[in-house]
């Protein structure tokens, strides 16, 4: 069974972690502030990767920023990628630089 956990700090959210079967597999540090949701590192364990893991913590994140109404910056390279691979899914959500 997979869920998402998001987990907040004093400052708001502050990780986004993908639970399988009990076991964290992947996690995304964030960090907002007014109105952006700054995607920062992400990784899933290596004998985890290539299930879709990390794409799965991106769409988490990206329902996150569109209910709480925030952009996203992807300063985690792997978010850019995927961001860079798919405006379509994810352009709307992107923040201007």
């Amino acid at each position: 069974m997979e869920k998402i956990e998001i987990h907040e700090g004093e400052k708001g959210v502050s990780f986004f972690s993908l639970i399988v079967d009990g076991q964290e597999v992947g996690r995304m540090m964030t960090n907002i502030t007014p109105g952006i949701l700054k995607a920062g590192y992400t990784s899933v364990g290596l004998t985890q990767r290539g299930h879709g893991y990390g794409k799965k913590l991106i769409d988490s994140a990206v329902n996150y920023a569109r209910k709480n109404n925030l952009k996203i910056i992807p300063e985690c390279g792997f978010v850019g990628m995927m961001f860079n691979k798919y405006p379509e899914i994810y352009g709307d959500i992107r923040a201007a630089r």
